[in-house]
């Protein structure tokens, strides 16, 4: 089920070009929706986020029942949202500008898993770009728009409804929704039903109106979590951060390491990452922010080997410059801002105490520029 590039839920693109111009014009006059409620679903209201759980069964959705500010009608946008990248707030603005023109609740229906780690081919070695507690929190969450988020589980019993289906039934009869918006290649529902294109006669049947957004473009073509997460496979800082419209970041725990660069001068934190499904950049040495406890520190990271030392496991290891102290145990926001090298193996640990040396002049060089780093001075 579900596909868009909000994120696209489920290999829509076979769907996304059949589309066509079939929701052009499509703005259907608003009216009141039919509203189920049940006792047997829960909302969990936490910061304008809304949990849903069956009462016997926690990890489904029996119903879903109005919480008080839905009963006026709500427009609603839906997708995984998977980074909330530049496109993604294009969309959460339009949202919140129809929602306040037609005095209407926004609200962000949502996943607590993304469908390709339920349903892809590849779901082994799927990556996202945020965990569900990402896309919730900080100054670009969906949270920090004023939207309502909705989000539901999402198992193969949500993956078999069709586009209408699931309009039907969860956001018009259970949400009260009077208006959809939808991105420039927004689709969902089960591909094999095919009834996306049919939205806009169910709007008209139904009383609710859709609203298509446009592309955001950077460098030539639109932006999507799928080129972001492209531009991180390639070490594209550059790329990945515009399109991002902030630092791509990663937090996680400080854990004990082996003391290498310790030993070389070069104290580091051994970060594991909290969320093992969050894609990393690729391997490679560079130069980073920090925030620690609240306190922001410029900083250097190896991601990848340490094969001057024999250890072909990956870690990621993070020089604050600075003298932060006994960091074990604490948490750390991570945000890769350049790649400045390869991982490579030194003839010996001095001259690879030598190259450290030159990458912290580096890395300090770079977050000092005027554009902090951004420009694309890679080797």
């Amino acid at each position: 089920m579900f596909s868009s590039e909000t994120d696209n839920l489920v290999g829509g693109e076979a769907v996304v070009a059949s589309r066509g111009n079939a929701l052009q014009g499509a703005d259907v006059k608003a009216g009141w929706g039919r509203r189920g409620v049940s006792s047997h679903c829960v909302w969990q209201v936490r910061e304008k986020c809304v949990f849903l759980h069956s009462v016997q069964n926690p990890t489904a959705v029996d119903n879903i029942y109005a919480i008080n500010d839905i009963e006026r009608g709500c427009a609603v946008t839906v997708g995984m949202f998977d980074g909330v990248h530049l496109g993604h707030r294009h969309i959460l603005d339009l949202l919140q500008r129809q929602a306040r023109e037609r005095g209407l609740v926004p609200v962000v229906v949502t996943f607590d898993r993304h469908p390709r780690v339920v349903l892809g081919s590849d779901a082994e070695h799927f990556r996202t770009l945020s965990a569900l507690q990402g896309r919730r929190t900080g100054g670009h969450s969906i949270a920090a728009t004023g939207a309502y988020e909705v989000v539901l589980p999402f198992d193969r019993e949500l993956a078999r409804l069709s586009a209408c289906q699931f309009v039907r039934s969860y956001l018009v009869e259970r949400m009260n929704m009077r208006l959809l918006v939808l991105g420039y290649d927004n689709v969902f529902g089960n591909r094999a039903a095919n009834d996306f294109d049919r939205l806009p006669r169910l709007a008209g049947e139904l009383g609710f109106g859709i609203v298509e957004d446009t592309a955001v473009e950077w460098d030539g073509a639109a932006v999507s979590s799928t080129r972001i997460r492209r531009a991180l496979a390639e070490g594209d800082m550059t790329g990945a951060n515009a399109m991002l419209g902030r630092d791509y970041t990663v937090e996680g725990t400080v854990v004990e390491g082996r003391h290498v660069g310790r030993r070389l001068g070069f104290p580091t934190a051994n970060l594991q990452p909290c969320d093992p499904l969050q894609a990393l950049p690729r391997e490679g040495v560079y130069a980073a922010r920090a925030v620690v406890d609240g306190t922001a520190w410029t900083a250097m990271a190896s991601l990848g080997p340490q094969p001057t030392f024999g250890c072909d496991a990956p870690t990621l290891e993070v020089h604050l410059l600075g003298s932060p102290g006994d960091l074990y145990g604490r948490r750390m926001q991570l945000a890769f801002v350049h790649r400045m090298r390869d991982i490579v193996r030194f003839g010996s640990p001095d001259a690879l105490a030598a190259q450290l040396a030159e990458d912290s002049r580096q890395a300090r060089a770079l977050l000092q520029r005027p554009d902090g780093g951004k420009g694309d001075v890679r080797p």
